[in-house]
């Protein structure tokens, strides 16, 4: 449950960012609609619409789905969609789903009454969330059956997690002491329609791609020094010489994560690729992220409802601002920087676990070279399946997906691009735990020599948990505390300015 000293997030009419997105589904912003007066008359002036709308026998969604509905067969239209399957959704993305449609809903384009509103943003803050499929269905927006649970939810139907718990519908909302509201079908179709999906997902994987990058930055940094690795790679005016701004960012980290002083030697060798490269290729990661955020930015300001009740003129606007294609994209393109970058950290353990191109670190990093054990060559193994993994799922879904008929003759794989982007998210973090156990394992082997900022650091809050390994263990027991100590937050990454 959000705390009740949490920030108050007004949602209305100020502009949303992927950011205040992340911070609605972890729970640091609460969620309220804005008070202010010309807002709230918007609010109620569609609703008004809708109203007359319905008074007159027109049920407002016939254009949408192909079928007629009854005025007040909410329910009916809900059911013919609720036909997708597990997996579902984490309550951490069911909350980012939900923040996005409130932040829609709540523009005053949708005709939806104030207490629908009010009741979505109790749900958020009190975290009765909606049980919502990660279902890729063809339809133009992808929304329309994930999204019928979230609009089941509002009526007292199918099941919620609440609190971490799954349980019914009325059992959540009865202890949270929520009731459930009546939904008109155009408020069911509203909640439904649109891109909330694909937008709510892609904003944490905004957030994890940016994270995701800064971590693979500090230990490529890492690599630098266990490998002794020549700092006249990372010269400062190569970057004037191919100023992509990612690019840039990325070689002033590793310059302020090894403490680079100097130019380097150029009579030392040059170094493989991976340390060489690394810039141009966490670079586009980096840049990607940023572009996906703008994106986002953009979609989070739209109104992706179809049909759009205009308030003023009372009109009812019927276009494409429910497909997703600029999501799509977006994270299509995402994914495979994270794929990019998963090859890196691929590499970069490559390089360690070899003893001629890492300057003399022990094969695989065994702990005694006269046994040949224990090491990291499983892991090895393991870190390639993963990436493979990554590559498999990294691939654009535009071609994916087939008409069903004249009303989804343009299906849109925004959906299925943002749940694939966090399946190739998490394979790569997993990958950068690996890498970190290796890298720590290095410096142990070099006793700490040749390290800096970066190293020790991260180094030091490795080894608080996971001792070097000097014995066969269980390494999958190290790999999941390092995950979880990288997405608690608590390695010290360094800045993402």
């Amino acid at each position: 449950m959000v705390s009740e000293s949490a920030v108050l997030f007004k949602l209305g009419t100020h502009p949303v960012t992927p950011s205040d997105v992340v911070g609605l589904a972890d729970g640091r912003y609460r969620a309220v609609l804005d008070e202010d007066d010309a807002h709230r008359k918007r609010l109620r002036r569609g609703a008004e619409i809708v109203t007359r709308r319905l008074e007159a026998g027109d049920a407002l969604t016939g254009l949408l789905d192909g079928t007629e509905h009854q005025p007040d067969d909410a329910w009916g239209l809900i059911q013919r969609h609720t036909t997708a399957t597990e997996p579902m959704l984490r309550d951490r993305e069911s909350a980012a789903v939900l923040a996005v449609r409130l932040v829609v809903l709540a523009r005053g384009y949708s005709g939806v009454r104030l207490e629908v509103l009010e009741l979505l943003c109790e749900l958020l803050n009190r975290r009765v969330l909606p049980r919502i499929p990660a279902s890729t269905p063809g339809s133009g927006d992808g929304g329309l059956v994930p999204m019928s649970y979230v609009a089941a939810t509002l009526l007292g139907k199918r099941e919620v997690s609440y609190l971490g718990r799954v349980v019914l519908a009325t059992e959540g909302l009865r202890a949270a002491r929520l009731q459930p509201v009546e939904l008109r079908p155009r408020e069911a179709m509203a909640i439904m329609s649109g891109t909330s999906m694909a937008t709510g997902l892609g904003c944490l994987g905004w957030d994890r791609a940016r994270r995701l990058a800064r971590f693979s930055t500090a230990l490529i940094a890492m690599a630098y020094d266990v490998t002794q690795g020549n700092p006249r790679h990372l010269d400062p005016r190569l970057d004037g010489l191919k100023p992509h701004e990612g690019v840039r960012t990325a070689a002033q980290w590793l310059r302020e994560d090894i403490e680079q002083s100097k130019r380097g030697d150029e009579r030392k060798p040059v170094d493989p690729g991976v340390l060489r490269c690394a810039p141009q290729v966490l670079g586009v990661l980096v840049d990607a992220a940023r572009s996906t955020a703008a994106t986002l930015e953009v979609e989070l300001a739209s109104v992706s409802d179809a049909p759009v009740v205009h308030p003023t003129t009372g009109e009812l606007l019927v276009g494409g601002n429910s497909h997703g294609a600029h999501v799509a994209y977006v994270l299509d393109g995402l994914k495979s920087a994270v794929a990019a970058t998963a090859s890196l950290l691929e590499c970069s353990l490559a390089l360690v676990c070899d003893p001629d191109a890492s300057r003399g670190l022990p094969r695989d990093l065994v702990a005694d070279p006269a046994t040949g054990r224990p090491g990291f060559r499983s892991l090895r193994s393991s870190a390639a399946g993963l990436a493979a993994q990554v590559r498999k799922h990294a691939l654009p879904g535009t071609g994916f997906l087939t008409a069903l008929g004249p009303e989804h003759d343009l299906p849109c794989p925004a959906q299925l691009a943002a749940i694939d982007c966090l399946r190739v998210l998490s394979l790569a973090e997993t990958i950068a735990s690996i890498v970190a156990l290796a890298m720590c394992q290095a410096v142990d082997l070099r006793d700490g020599q040749g390290c800096h900022r970066r190293a020790s650091a991260l180094y030091g809050a490795v080894r608080q948990l996971v001792p070097m390994l000097t014995e066969d263990r269980a390494q999958d027991r190290d790999v999941v505390t390092v995950l979880e100590l990288f997405r608690a937050g608590l390695l010290p990454l360094g800045s993402f300015d």
